[in-house]
């Protein structure tokens, strides 16, 4: 049997004290047993702190590797191309503008200029033209662009022959769409009717305010689907196609006012530039 020792503990609250008996072994070397205790834990922090750092920077390295994988398959030449693009598409669209005596487009050249462009400034360039983008729409939503009706156009922008007396030259200012009484008319972008009704020899006519310098103006209709100060959206319907007025016969007289200058509609009906048309 192992030889042991008896320990006497005193606590001063209690009456009584207590014996008890610890291997005298653990006595005699408590030195080495603590140091032994406090090698094992020094063991057990260091092993857990290997096997923490070894499974972050094996986490880290596979992040690390598919960056470094996505970044290899992004042709920063041809991002460099897109954004070009981009700034050469925004010109266009400013040339379009100023050849028909709108505001152009507040827009710098963000993408094609930049020599020392790297993949890590895509986020910024992508939130760059993303505003930008947004403005553009705000902008070309406004502008009355396109057809208010597919009809076939008998009659464009400029000089023409009297139409009731076959005689003599008056100035049309606007184009004429051939249609049947009836047919829907849509305004052609985002404003507001800034006059609906009767207008002499235009009969029941719509005027939309696209903005402070910008109107639209459909004319001869059969009836009016709005009303002063009413919000429209482009490609809404805002009346339909009549012979109401100075007509001789069905159609949509169509009038672009800019500045307070009657211009030719034709250029808003695409993106073209001005040559070519009448």
């Amino acid at each position: 049997m192992r030889h042991k020792t008896s320990v006497l503990i005193v606590n001063s609250k209690e009456k009584e004290s207590k014996v008890r008996q610890v291997p005298t072994h653990i006595i005699v070397n408590w030195r080495k047993y603590t140091m032994l205790l406090a090698m094992l834990v020094v063991a057990f922090f260091l092993v857990s702190g290997f096997l923490i750092y070894q499974n972050t920077s094996r986490s880290y390295q596979e992040r690390l590797d598919r960056a470094n994988y996505i970044r290899n398959q992004i042709d920063v030449n041809k991002a460099l191309s897109a954004f070009a693009s981009i700034d050469s598409g925004i010109y266009r669209l400013n040339s379009f503008l100023h050849e028909r005596g709108l505001e152009q487009l507040k827009i710098e050249s963000a993408g094609g200029v930049e020599t020392d462009f790297d993949i890590i400034h895509i986020n910024e360039f992508a939130s760059f033209y993303q505003s930008q983008i947004e403005g553009l729409e705000e902008m070309l939503s406004m502008l009355p662009i396109g057809k208010p009706y597919e009809g076939s156009i008998t009659s464009s922008f400029g000089y023409r022959r009297n139409p009731f007396t076959g005689a003599g030259r008056e100035f049309h200012s606007g184009v004429d769409f051939r249609g049947r009484v009836g047919d829907s008319i849509q305004t052609t972008g985002d404003g507001v009717v800034s006059f609906a009704g009767p207008k002499g020899g235009l009969g029941r006519c719509v005027i939309i305010e696209h903005n402070e310098y910008l109107q639209t103006l459909y004319a001869h209709l059969h009836r009016v689907n709005v009303v002063k100060g009413q919000q429209v959206s482009s490609g809404e319907v805002i009346g339909f196609l009549g012979n109401t007025g100075r007509s001789t016969g069905p159609h949509l007289h169509y009038e672009i006012i800019l500045n307070n200058k009657k211009i030719n509609p034709k250029l808003y009906f695409n993106f073209e530039t001005e040559k070519g048309y009448d």
